[in-house]
């Protein structure tokens, strides 16, 4: 066996010469020449801009899934007295209002009110295409699924706020939705809010602030006014007139008199009340011409002719509650521009009746309720009614007439619920 110290070393040779070297040199010393291959370095790969442009893909991606997330999410807009709005078919302007044709939101809404008294009002949506205007309330209605009408008062009362559900109403044709409100004075103050629910699933909420002034009144009676004779009572009228400003409310209490020759309302608007006594007589023609004011009301009055001439005429907006009306050529003439509504009245043994001749439309109540038309020649006489909302008629009873109801202008009616003998 050999000795391992014995043993010659592996030697290392030079590639290039064959000259002997030490092991793992690197170098030959007797050529001068590199014995072990350099490895070159590779040129550095772009990497840090294929990671900028892979982030920017991924970023625009977010972002346009984003962007679609968004534009796909049911959206809730909310505004005062009325909102923009935007859904997938367009942009729109949506107004709350009294009607249609108003164009900027209605944030507040005042009411004047006399203490006691009960009043109505429409609040209605309306919309319009944001770029040409035009009312397109028909067509967005039918993308509305729920509308709610939700009315807070400022403080408690005895007579709160209250409104109808809101819905299509054939008296305003242009608008989407109305509600119709009723109030006192002593509902207070109050806000409302519209909440519309659409069926892309998107919600609109629209505000509006009420608010409740009190309108003055004034009362006239006979134990301290002078009104027995038709002079007194139109030398209190014309006082009244020029005397009284219009935003105070007139009551004249009469006694239970017959007042012979004719009366003259001319000035303003005002409330003739019967007594309660005995009944009031008028036996010539009174004439309502006041053009700016209040509603004229009539109650527990009695008109009473020679079958001749006009009982009463007016081209002024008169309401008439628990009258008669009886022995006239003409029992009561709506000209002009006025409306004239009558309710619980009995109108008996005239020519004419009621006979509706108005030009422009000052609408404000359309349902004549409870009223008798006995032995007339014509009962009513519908000769030019300026608006094309349905007159109604419950519990009214037709008797005896010639002709009941001569609808010379095609006004479209509601006669269902009235009685004909």
């Amino acid at each position: 066996m050999k000795d391992p110290s014995t043993i010659p070393e592996p030697q290392t040779l030079c590639p290039f010469c064959g000259s002997s070297l030490p092991d793992r040199a690197a170098f030959c010393p007797h050529c001068a020449r590199s014995i072990r291959p350099r490895a070159r370095r590779k040129a550095p790969r772009p990497l840090r801009k294929k990671f900028l442009y892979l982030a920017s893909l991924l970023a625009a991606a977010a972002i346009l899934s984003g962007g679609i997330w968004l534009s796909t999410r049911p959206q809730i807009v909310e505004g005062e007295g009325g909102v923009s709005y935007t859904d997938e078919d367009g942009s729109y302007q949506v107004i709350v209002a009294k009607s249609d044709g108003y164009y900027k939101p209605t944030k507040e809404v005042l009411h004047r009110a006399e203490a006691g008294q009960e009043y109505r009002f429409p609040m209605c949506v309306t919309f319009y295409d944001s770029k040409t205007g035009q009312n397109v309330s028909h067509a967005m209605g039918e993308k509305i699924t729920s509308a709610t009408v939700a009315i807070e008062p400022q403080q408690e009362s005895g007579h709160p706020w209250k409104n109808t559900e809101p819905a299509y109403n054939a008296a305003r044709p242009g608008c989407a939705l109305t509600t119709l409100i009723d109030f006192r004075l002593e509902s207070g103050d109050a806000r409302l809010t519209w909440t519309l629910k659409m069926k892309n699933g998107d919600t609109l909420r629209m505000h509006t602030d009420l608010f409740i002034e009190e309108i003055p009144t004034a009362h006239y009676y006979p134990d301290a006014t002078p009104m027995h004779t038709m002079e007194e009572l139109q030398t209190l009228v014309d006082h009244i007139s020029a005397t009284v400003p219009h935003g105070t409310v007139i009551y004249i209490h009469l006694p239970a008199v017959t007042y012979e020759g004719d009366l003259f309302l001319d000035g303003r608007s005002l409330n003739l009340l019967g007594s309660q006594e005995g009944r009031t007589v008028f036996t010539g023609n009174t004439q309502v011409t006041a053009d700016s004011g209040f509603i004229c009301n009539f109650d527990s009055l009695d008109f009473l002719g020679d079958g001749s001439g006009i009982g009463l005429s007016a081209s002024a907006r008169l309401h008439l509650t628990n009258c008669t009306i009886s022995g006239w050529k003409t029992g009561v003439l709506a000209y002009g521009r006025t409306w004239v509504n009558c309710m619980n009245c009995r109108f008996e043994d005239n020519q004419v009746g009621f006979h509706f001749n108005a030009t422009d439309d000052a609408v404000s109540h359309t349902t004549y309720s409870d009223n008798e038309f006995i032995n007339n020649g014509t009962a009513v006489l519908l000769e030019s009614v300026p608006t094309d909302v349905s007159l109604k008629f419950p519990g009214s009873v037709f008797s005896g007439n010639g002709t009941d109801i001569d609808n010379r202008c095609d006004q479209d009616l509601d006669i269902s619920q009235a009685t004909f003998r």
